[in-house]
């Protein structure tokens, strides 16, 4: 099996022209880049702060009254926070077993979210920015799990100067959609126990230095995570290259 981490985007300067067919290392590159905005941390030795596993643990907390670190009450359901670069922004409405609309709390057993993320990340060799919107619903809060469907957008966007090719310089943008089927959470312990994620996505990348004169490359994936209890998820692209994300650290492993 074969380890990436987000440095490995610098890599992909194969494609030459815009092409409708991802490179393997493109596949690659495009694997990392969601794995970095749906696990709670990403790896690299560059921490986002969150994901979109991260923010669900933390809209469950704020759903039952409990506000997690580095987030606080905004006034009327609207929570704002900052974690390692990431700034979080959530407006919940919720409501009890009866349907009641009320202050989150203890009783909450529903909830609408909107959900917010946005920071910027830099080490040596990267320098990225992200940024993510969402709209969920949380249902069962009452219950051992609660139940997440939604929808949300993301943008990601890098500038690498690669150890592997010293001169080079690659940029990324990534742009999705993504919807959210039936992503059930503990809501003893925040973790996600099972479900699915479907995400569309644009790309374009952009490699400059060792000889390289503004190579462009641009393309389409489909991708689809399936998460497991064991904070892992399995990811398809394409429906042919499949990986497996550990969704505490970020990291990628390929597994065909």
């Amino acid at each position: 099996m074969k380890r990436i981490t987000l440095i490995t985007l610098g890599l992909s300067i194969a494609a030459c022209s815009s092409s409708s067919k991802p490179t393997p290392e493109e596949y690659d590159d495009t694997a990392q880049a969601i794995a970095s905005t749906t696990a709670t941390g990403s790896s690299g030795g560059t921490s986002s702060g969150g994901g979109d596993v991260a923010s669900m643990a933390d809209t469950v907390s704020l759903a039952l009254g409990v506000a997690p670190s580095g987030i606080s009450l905004m006034g009327d359901g609207h929570f704002h926070g900052s974690r390692l670069g990431v700034d979080y922004d959530y407006l919940l409405t919720c409501k009890n077993v009866a349907g009641v609309a009320g202050v989150c709390g203890p009783t909450t057993d529903q909830a609408t979210v909107s959900v917010a993320w946005s920071g910027n990340l830099t080490s040596t060799n990267v320098d990225a920015s992200v940024t993510r919107n969402g709209n969920w619903t949380i249902t069962g809060l009452q219950s051992d799990t609660a139940t997440f469907a939604g929808d949300s957008s993301f943008s990601f966007d890098a500038t690498l100067r690669s150890i592997f090719r010293p001169g080079v310089t690659a940029t990324y943008s990534f742009d999705a959609s993504a919807s959210y089927n039936a992503v059930r959470i503990a809501t003893k312990d925040r973790k996600v126990i099972d479900g699915s994620a479907s995400f569309d996505l644009t790309a374009h990348h952009t490699v400059t230095g060792a000889g390289k004169d503004n190579v462009n490359a641009s393309f389409e994936v489909s991708a689809a995570i399936t998460f497991h209890a064991d904070h892992t998820a399995a990811l398809v692209l394409d429906g042919t290259q499949h990986y497996s994300i550990d969704l505490t650290t970020g990291i990628v492993v390929r597994v065909n």
